[in-house]
């Protein structure tokens, strides 16, 4: 079993996945080099003794970044490799100027329907959709949950829009007080597993929303034009109880252009909403002025985590 911060050659990873290809060990150490330009390896020179391997005189061993530990797969946490490889994704970004000079929704110029509708159609992409969503939550609500104390003292927390109910659960799981109603489509909650003290309740979030002190809706607003985010939000605020809150997890854009790993994460993400939903992502100031026009009656920044997600509070 190797460990996690084990170094391996081009030769020994060749031999660990069984490569028949002779030339897999060069191959490799090629591709390697690449991903150590980008920070997703270590890339370290040792000798041979007898000067074979990859370089004249030894070899180059590689170890996983932080980086590039968000794209490996382990019990604990998610991967970002099925987020950033669907192939049904990648042929709508080829086709990015047609979104620019003729508008509209992108995604449905290219497969025919929307997106939502393409999801249900289609089981296997919806199962590729579906992991990279969960194993991006996990990423998330991991760090969220070690800085940000707001989910303390609620009672019934309503996760709208929490598809399978794995957010809700990782909450729960640390408050175990809280009564949990995971809010989606009929369809989704239907194939949804059990976990315990929470409820699958199915609906529409644009028609009603589930009562309860406290909603949380974790990367739902991004997905949708500003029309519908007010109603969503004046939806969540009529069903909220006096003095209750919503929580809203969602990237936040930065007010100013940069040059950041965390700004050209948020640049992609935009472009993605973008193509795939006719969406975006959103500033603070524009989460806040949706908030006001909401009928709510503050808006409160509690916490950033790793410079990109934002958890906010809004108040009834």
């Amino acid at each position: 079993m190797l460990g996690p911060d084990v170094k391996l050659s081009s030769n020994q990873i060749a031999s660990e996945i069984r490569a028949k290809n002779p030339d897999a060990p060069s191959l490799l150490d090629r591709m390697l080099r690449l991903l150590a330009c980008h920070g997703l390896v270590t890339c370290v020179s040792r000798k041979l003794d007898a000067g074979a391997g990859n370089g004249e005189d030894g070899e180059r061993v590689y170890g996983v970044t932080l980086a590039g530990k968000a794209f490996v797969n382990d019990e604990h946490n998610g991967s970002l490799a099925a987020f950033t490889s669907n192939k049904v994704d990648i042929e709508v970004w080829l086709r990015f100027k047609d979104l620019v000079l003729e508008g509209g929704n992108l995604f449905e110029k290219v497969h025919g329907m929307p997106a939502y509708q393409y999801k249900s159609l289609n089981p296997e992409n919806a199962k590729r959709h579906d992991t990279a969503m969960t194993n991006l939550s996990k990423i998330i609500m991991k760090k969220i949950l070690e800085r940000y104390n707001g989910f303390q003292g609620v009672t019934t927390l309503v996760d709208v829009g929490g598809g399978y109910g794995v957010t809700l659960n990782m909450v729960i799981s640390k408050y175990p007080s809280i009564k949990g109603i995971n809010y989606e489509l009929p369809h989704v909650v239907q194939q949804a597993p059990s976990f315990p003290d929470i409820e699958h309740v199915g609906g529409d979030m644009f028609s009603t929303v589930p009562k309860a002190d406290t909603i949380m809706m974790k990367e739902v607003l991004h997905n949708w034009d500003d029309e519908h985010c007010l109603k969503l939000l004046k939806n969540c605020y009529e069903a909220l109880e006096e003095k209750g809150k919503v929580i809203v997890i969602s990237y936040m854009m930065f007010e100013e252009a940069e040059g950041s790993n965390a700004a050209k994460f948020l640049y992609q993400m935009d472009l993605y909403m973008a193509t795939k939903f006719v969406a975006k992502q959103r500033t603070e100031k524009q989460f806040k002025s949706m908030a006001m026009d909401a009928g709510f009656s503050s808006f409160q920044l509690k916490c950033l985590v790793f410079n990109v997600v934002a958890v906010m509070e809004l108040h009834k």
